[in-house]
């Protein structure tokens, strides 16, 4: 699975399927997602969930559980958490504030992106080293603690 930045949108690559996350919204394979609810495209199962001011989306590829927030939201609620479920991968803009987010949702990895992702990368004691790319390793998830990865 692979990761790359360009013009304020994460492109996820994985099992020859391409997601697209941007503020907008995600375009899974070519179909627009745009509405809560549940999805199939390609064999990839995707939800949307739209409350109040909260948008988020989860799906599940390469056996990961993955999540996209396209804004920065400093908490979350308790039926945005319900919708999530268990998190592998939580990708979302940075910046120090959404850290109360990241504590209620214990992702394992964080692929952040934006003006101010060194700062919740700096609060996490990640290394600042901002990637046009990501390439995942099964050993950058891990328990313990959320592990950052930025693209710029």
């Amino acid at each position: 699975m692979e990761f790359i930045y360009k013009n304020n949108t994460v492109t996820l690559i994985s099992d020859k399927k391409e997601i697209t996350l941007s503020p907008e919204g995600v375009i899974l394979d070519g179909l627009s997602i745009e509405l809560p609810g549940e999805y199939e495209k390609s064999g990839c199962l995707m939800y949307s969930f739209s409350k109040n001011d909260e948008k988020l989306y989860h799906f599940r590829s390469e056996g990961y559980w993955i999540a996209y927030i396209p804004e920065i939201l400093s908490d979350i609620s308790t039926d945005a958490l319900d919708f999530l479920g268990g998190v592998d991968i939580l990708v979302m803009p940075g910046a120090k504030s959404i850290q109360p987010t990241l504590e209620k949702v214990e992702p394992e990895l964080l692929v952040t992106y934006g003006d101010s992702a060194s700062e919740i990368a700096l609060a996490l004691g990640s290394t600042v080293e901002i990637l046009p790319k990501y390439k995942l390793k099964d050993a950058d998830l891990s328990m313990e603690k959320t592990t950052c990865v930025i693209l710029g």
